[in-house]
């Protein structure tokens, strides 16, 4: 016979979004990947055997909830999109130095909820036991504030050496560059990769320099055009440009003019470009 517990924990695993899910969020039943918001985030549940003591059982709950939250986290990560189809999980397997580098942006993550409730349980001592919900976030990009660390510093660029001499800052451009998908067929990545009709890269990890990409990040994302004007890195007077397609191996591309124009901005360097979905 189940128990009310069960029943909730079971409740919880089947849990999906039934509506239409857009691009820029995805979602699995214990977390989601806001690439507009810019961060990932995990929730994992747990309880605790009776011990004679709420607050003990309270705190035991709350940190297997916690330990769940951590290792669901580490999954959705993994499974972030690096560049391209390629994913951060796939990329860490062949780089063990990637793989420490990932774990160790975890101990960032914020916790954003934590709740302890008591559910009637006729098979506990005490008649109930108690049940712990832990959220957890971590941003994806530099340029979201909520946590310490995020995936683009602790997985595309490698650490400052001390060998890396500082260079002279380049002058703030004042627009930014937006590329409008027009509903094109697109999954955003950390790191994408940006190419003309002759498959010259424009824009990739490679094109930004290592420090941008760590204070800036290498993209942006919104759903909309008029959501990327709206953005401070916009500037005034922003260039759009259409893209052409989405290659199979999910890359963008513009057509050879606009990738002259492309590469001949400022912006292009300094990690000012937004790409919207719709």
């Amino acid at each position: 016979m189940k128990t009310p517990l069960l029943s909730l924990l079971f409740a919880l695993a089947l849990h999906s979004t039934a509506s239409a899910q857009s691009p820029l969020v995805e979602e699995t039943p214990f977390g989601k990947t806001d690439w507009q918001g810019r961060y990932v985030e995990a929730t994992g549940q747990g309880t605790s055997r009776y011990m004679g003591n709420r607050i003990q059982e309270e705190l035991m709950a709350k940190q297997a909830a916690h330990t769940t939250a951590q290792a669901r986290l580490l999954e959705l990560v993994k499974g972030v999109r690096l560049t391209g189809l390629s994913t951060l999980g796939a990329e860490a397997q062949g780089d063990t130095r990637a793989a420490t580098r990932i774990k160790g942006t975890l101990q960032g993550a914020r916790t954003v909820t934590e709740t302890v409730t008591w559910h009637k349980d006729e098979s506990s001592r005490r008649g109930e036991v108690v049940f712990a919900e832990v959220t957890l976030r971590l941003c994806t990009q530099p340029t979201c504030t909520e946590t310490t660390q995020n995936l683009t510093t602790a997985s595309l660029t490698p650490p400052v050496t001390p060998s890396e001499s500082p260079k002279p800052a380049a002058p703030e451009a004042i627009n930014g560059l937006i590329i409008d998908l027009d509903n094109a067929l697109y999954l955003p990545a950390l790191s994408p990769s940006i190419i003309n009709e002759d498959g010259t890269v424009l824009y990739s990890q490679d094109t930004v320099p290592a420090a941008t990409a760590r204070e800036k990040g290498l993209i942006h994302y919104t759903k909309t055009v008029e959501q990327a004007r709206k953005l401070a890195i916009s500037g005034d007077s922003p260039l759009v440009l259409s893209a052409q397609r989405i290659t199979k191996d999910n890359r963008i591309v513009l057509s050879n003019a606009d990738g002259e124009r492309f590469v001949e901005t400022q912006a292009a360097h300094q990690g000012r470009v937004i790409v919207a979905l719709d």
